[in-house]
């Protein structure tokens, strides 16, 4: 069964996986059979980082109550996702509650030595504390993660490691977690020798997507974190990327992301407050894990994404035709379903509702109420696309007792039936469900929205 390990690095890691467990919630197309999400980074009270977290363990309990075979049509939660590390994350050891000069313990160095520190970093930089990342300081993130290699969960996720398993790495560029921890970890995984299946990782198929500046940050006396350096540190960064990883061949793919279109957010340096909108540029970073899963990389690629117009709001039009095939049919089923179940729930639930017969108590059960909280977090995180600058106008979020009115710009088709609305709806289900194979009531519940949803795209939308 292969695998696609994903280190998302820092805050820009996390955003990008929350958005790619909604795409495999929707069934997005992928050609692989489990991913693993691991996070780096230090600040692990980062509320992007928790979020991500949480929505990934949500989704874990879903895809535990399912099963997948012939007898079961369904692509919702299709993929399995795999934690080997709590709340996925890889423990970087010795950052709690204290400085970078206590973390290289500055104080037992020789004068010499200490004198060579200060000349490389200021004093700020030694008084910072570790626990909430680098604050945009890529040269002290550079130090702290050359430990990585040396954790226990490194151990674990190289002894997990097989044949045909896939290797995906994403970051900022523009940063200090992201910037520093992507060349050290490519270069541990493709020349280190001091972890099990050395052998395998260092040949393994990589990939990795970089994400250029996108946002921008209020000034603040209270935080070290400047977004007026994120261009310059973005320039000098590229730059060593295109000598020491594209020229050198240790990638087989690398993604670069960017939007000129720059939010401005709260200067958090970490912690709880740090819990931006998604965005459209991490949606995007997503798809370019898909693609890099669904194509099979020989030589190293580098690969623009992007969108064929940026004139307004983006929506599914917005985008080149392959990646509008790709996405359509799982977001507006995984849509509609979402919003039968948070705008209708008593009409699906009451025995006014044919198909009920099969369900009985699965109402009652855990899998239902969790099937509806992410549901109501997958709504909120296209809210908060929609009202991001640059908008993913996808779906109108409140279409209320007008199932057929969720995506932008589209206008649904007049069929030739008795019924409208949610009667249509709930007429398509009660016919799915009674060609469906799947035995579990979990399996058949989600089976009867995936078919009856895709009939009814093709009838209405």
């Amino acid at each position: 069964m292969a695998k696609l390990y994903i280190f998302g690095i820092g805050g820009t890691g996390s955003r990008v996986l929350r958005s790619l467990t909604m795409l495999m919630a929707s069934g997005v197309s992928l050609d692989i059979n489990e991913i693993v999400p691991i996070i780096i980074d230090p600040d692990v009270a980062n509320a992007d980082l928790t979020r991500a977290a949480s929505l990934m363990n949500k989704y874990h309990t879903l895809r535990s109550n399912l099963h997948f075979g012939d007898d079961n049509s369904n692509v919702f939660f299709k993929v399995e996702l795999n934690k080997i590390f709590p709340n996925y994350l890889l423990n970087i050891k010795n950052t709690d509650s204290i400085s970078f000069q206590q973390f290289i313990d500055y104080a037992s160095m020789s004068k010499e030595n200490q004198a060579l520190t200060k000349m490389l970093f200021s004093e700020k930089n030694l008084q910072s504390s570790m626990e909430v990342g680098f604050k945009g300081n890529p040269n002290i993130g550079s130090v702290v993660l050359n430990q990585i290699v040396d954790s226990d969960e490194f151990e674990k996720f190289a002894n997990s490691f097989q044949s045909g398993d896939k290797i995906f790495i994403i970051s900022s560029i523009f940063g200090g977690t992201g910037a520093s921890g992507f060349p050290l970890l490519l270069k541990t995984l493709r020349i280190g020798k001091s972890f099990p299946n050395f052998n395998l990782i260092n040949q393994a198929n990589i990939g990795a997507l970089t994400v250029l500046p996108y946002f921008k940050l209020n000034p603040s006396d209270e935080s070290e974190i400047d977004s007026s350096t994120f261009i310059s540190k973005t320039k000098s960064a590229l730059a060593y990327y295109e000598e020491d990883i594209i020229k050198s061949g240790s990638i087989n793919s690398l993604y670069y992301l960017a939007d000129d279109i720059s939010n401005t957010y709260n200067n958090c340096e970490g912690g709880a407050s740090q819990a931006n909108d998604a965005h459209l540029i991490e949606f995007l970073g997503a798809t370019a894990i898909i693609d890099f899963a669904n194509s099979p990389q020989s030589e190293t690629t580098n690969k623009e994404l992007g969108i064929k117009d940026i004139s307004g709001d983006v929506s599914f039009d917005s985008f080149y035709s392959n990646m509008r095939g790709m996405l359509y049919n799982p977001l507006v089923q995984f849509t509609m379903m979402a919003n039968a179940l948070l705008d209708k729930p008593d009409y699906f639930t009451s025995s006014t509702f044919a198909a009920n017969r099969f369900f009985n108590d699965f109402y009652d059960k855990a899998f239902y109420s969790e099937l509806k909280g992410f549901c109501q977090k997958y709504r909120e995180w296209l809210i908060e696309m929609k009202r991001n600058k640059r908008s993913l106008d996808l779906f109108n979020t409140n279409c209320g007792n007008k199932p057929f009115e969720l995506i932008t710009g589209v206008k649904p088709r007049r069929i030739i039936s008795h019924l409208s609305d949610y009667d249509l709806v709930a007429d398509r289900l009660n016919s799915a469900v009674r060609n469906c194979k799947s035995k579990d009531k979990e399996d058949l519940f989600l089976e009867m929205f995936y078919t009856g949803t895709k009939k009814l795209i093709k009838e209405k939308l």
